[in-house]
């Protein structure tokens, strides 16, 4: 029973929430919210996880090595220590072992580990074992998201049962409605009445309508299970991050990232683009290329976000076109900047930014139809 996937889990966490509710009058001051959290967390791994040892033994595993890293290998080179941290994932996406250890949700625990280990300076202080098995396996959060911060998880723990009063389970099922209604009434409408006419056309009118159509489905899908993550988060004391904002009013490839999957794209940012970005700085030859190193660090970096969902075809050209578009957007910026030539001199401000989103749909939506493995030229 994977989280959010079917009734039986809504019917399981109502009553984890309900019994949440009634254990803070019983244990707050004696136990911690925390403890509690890990308890409903490992009960719900062992007991509704299609294989509870996977994600157990790939849970140890993480655990073991992030605190080495942190506490006993302080020494050990950064990227030999995300990449000891990283290896289980990347044998999944090799599909090496996967009956091992892959599972949902493998790469999210994975990125939040990397955080914590990267940011160990700044968090050895302050780690707590506790705090980051509850912060590992928040069931919320498991599957897809948000990437949340150990630090601010920890702010949330640090607070305690204070967490849950009625404010907190009002908004948490405010936003749970809204996520229903777009993972369940509007991504399903698209899915029955707009897709199931269009899957496997290679007529190009068809194909549009399929491309749109999957691109509507996905942003309600994504977006609505993201907003039950945050709901569920709430009433268990728990404020994930948002994960979506409005993308579609966005007017540049960077932007996009801001508002699309934002706990994906600020990760990327903080740990991938700006530790290779400073890497490229210390090239001799690439000193005097400040534009050179940008446009190399962001195509790695939507590159990689390709190869993370996977490294079929599809997955990877969907990663390097979102890379183009940013090093396109970029040279341009920096162009305007240095020469002052501008493409859209003399045009009112209005219609460039109405032209601007509108080519944006677009190209996001196209790049977005790669990703999903409909287009049929390209298979993974």
């Amino acid at each position: 029973m994977l989280p959010f996937a079917n009734i039986d889990f809504y019917l399981l966490f109502a009553l984890l929430v309900a019994l949440l509710y009634g254990l803070k009058a019983l244990l707050s001051g004696r136990v911690s919210l925390v403890s509690v959290l890990i308890g409903i967390s490992l009960f719900y791994a062992v007991a509704y996880f299609p294989k509870p040892w996977q994600i157990l033994l790939f849970t140890t595993y993480q655990c073991l090595f992030t605190w080495l890293l942190l506490f006993r290998w302080k020494r050990l080179h950064k990227l030999l220590g995300s990449l000891l941290l990283a290896l289980p994932m990347v044998l999944v996406k090799l599909d090496w072992n996967v009956d091992v250890i892959g599972f949902a949700g493998i790469s999210y625990i994975t990125f939040r580990c990397i955080q914590v280990y990267l940011d160990g300076d700044l968090l050895r202080d302050k780690f707590r074992f506790a705090d980051f098995i509850a912060f590992l396996l928040f069931t919320p959060s498991l599957l897809a998201g948000p990437i949340d911060r150990y630090e601010r998880f920890k702010g949330d723990m640090d607070q305690g049962w204070s967490r849950l009063n009625g404010g907190a389970l009002l908004s948490g099922w405010e936003f749970m409605v809204l996520g229903l209604l777009h993972k369940f009434v509007l991504a399903e409408l698209v899915d029955r009445y707009w897709l199931s006419e269009c899957e496997g056309c290679t007529e190009a009118w068809p194909m549009l309508k399929d491309m749109y159509g999957y691109t509507a489905y996905l942003y309600f899908d994504f977006a609505g299970y993201s907003l039950m993550a945050i709901g569920l988060g709430r009433m268990m004391g728990v404020e994930l991050p948002k994960n979506f904002d409005k993308p579609w009013l966005t007017q540049n490839a960077p932007e996009f990232w801001k508002r699309w999957h934002i706990s994906l794209g600020d990760w990327l940012r903080d740990y991938f683009f700006r530790p290779i970005y400073k890497s490229l700085s210390g090239v001799q030859r690439l000193r005097t290329w400040p534009l050179l190193r940008q446009n190399i660090a962001l195509f790695s970096t939507f590159l990689l976000m390709g190869c993370w969902n996977g490294l079929e075809a599809h997955y990877i050209i969907s990663g390097s076109l979102f890379g183009l578009y940013s090093v396109v957007y970029n040279s341009y910026q920096h162009q305007r900047k240095k020469l002052g030539w501008d493409i859209w001199k003399g045009v009112h401000p209005t219609v460039v930014k109405v032209l601007s989103i509108a080519i944006m749909i677009h190209l996001a939506v196209f790049a977005l139809y790669i990703f999903s493995g409909r287009f049929p030229y390209i298979h993974g």
